[in-house]
Parts: C-alpha cells; structure tokens; sequence
C-alpha cells in the first residue's frame, strides 16, 4: 500500500478466490463432501472398465481417509491426474490449504518453513516462498517415500497476515530409485505452482 492510499484509508482489494492451472488430464476437487463423491463416482467407473470392483473398495476407503485428513488440516482443494496414462504416470497430486500467519506473515513462513525454504520472483510483483522436504509413507503407501514442495502465497498488500499453501506431493520408490523422473515431476509442480493468481471477481 502506498503512503497516499494509507492516508486516504484506501485498503489493497482482498482477493475473492484464485486460479490455479494443470494438465489436462488432471481433475479438481473441492474437499467437502460432494468433491469426495465426485471422485469416487470417477473411481467407480475407472475400476469398473478394467473389471475390478475388489480394487475400487479399497480405493475407496483410500480415498474417505485421505479427505477426512484433508478436512482436518482445512484444506481447500486436491487436484491429481485422473485419466489413466498410456504409458507410466504422474504420481501426484496437489492440495491448497489456507495459510494464517502467526506474526510477520514473511518471517512466519521463514520459520515453519525450516532448512531450505527459498523466498523466490512470482513474476507478478510479488513474492513466493518455497522449499522441500521428504518424508517416507505410512499407512497405504507404506514402503514409498514422498518429495513434497510447498509454495506459499501472500494476500496481496505489504502486511499479509493469510495466505494459500500450494503443496505438491510426489510419491516415488526412493530417491536413488527414481532418478532422474523425480527432478521431472519436481519441475512439473515447479510450472504449475508458477500458473497461480488471484481471483477478485
């Protein structure tokens, strides 16, 4: 905010929502009760192609752990691939959580970030902090490990106190393992979280 628009008691508009592209293979889901039910429909009948109604049951219960956790930490949306690929596939999937700073929204993000968080040129003005960490899976995906990225969105203003988290989950074999194909996927979640705006209207 400008000194004159601080004078004049003239506020930065609050974005109303934002816009996030991905491939077109991809599908988007609100993480409320409907979005559940939508991908499982669209599990239903991936399952039901392939004739394998015992893989689907457990997809689905996959699927209500995932959102229930998804719902516990307020996340906003999950966006994964959804058509099934002709050869190999992309195993990730993207959640958008809101981000409530405790404090300087900059140096809040600084220190739940930890080692390797970057503050990185969004291109648009404004800032994107960024960093990795990797963590081996629990539960269904026991045996993998994961590379997550996280990306964090400022409001727009000089004293953001909230913002998105764009989280990017890639499950691999190990890094040794994957190679090569997991810098891609790093890439790709790297493009997409570069596609972010803000929505006013």
């Amino acid at each position: 905010m400008s000194l004159k628009d601080e004078l004049l008691g003239v506020r930065p508009a609050e974005p109303k929502g934002y816009t996030l592209l991905v491939p077109p293979d991809w599908g988007r889901f609100v993480t409320d009760e409907t979005g559940r039910d939508e991908l499982i429909a669209l599990l239903r009948t991936r399952f039901a192609e392939v004739s394998r109604p015992d893989l689907f049951a457990q997809v689905r219960m996959a699927v209500q752990r995932q959102w229930s956790q998804l719902r516990r930490q307020s996340a906003i949306e999950i966006y994964m691939p959804v058509v099934p690929p002709v050869e190999g596939g992309t195993p990730m999937s993207i959640v958008t959580t809101p981000w409530i700073a405790q404090g300087p929204f900059h140096e809040d993000v600084k220190q739940r970030a930890g080692a390797g968080h970057e503050v990185l040129d969004a291109g648009d003005g404004t800032v994107v902090h960024r960093w990795e960490s990797d963590r081996t899976s629990q539960g269904d995906l026991e045996g993998l490990s994961s590379r997550e990225i996280t990306y964090v969105r400022p409001f727009p203003g000089e004293t953001p106190s909230r913002g998105i988290m764009i989280m990017a989950s890639i499950v691999h074999p190990g890094v040794a393992e994957a190679g090569p194909a997991l810098d891609g996927f790093a890439a790709l979640a790297d493009a997409i979280a570069s596609t972010f705006t803000w929505r006013f209207a």
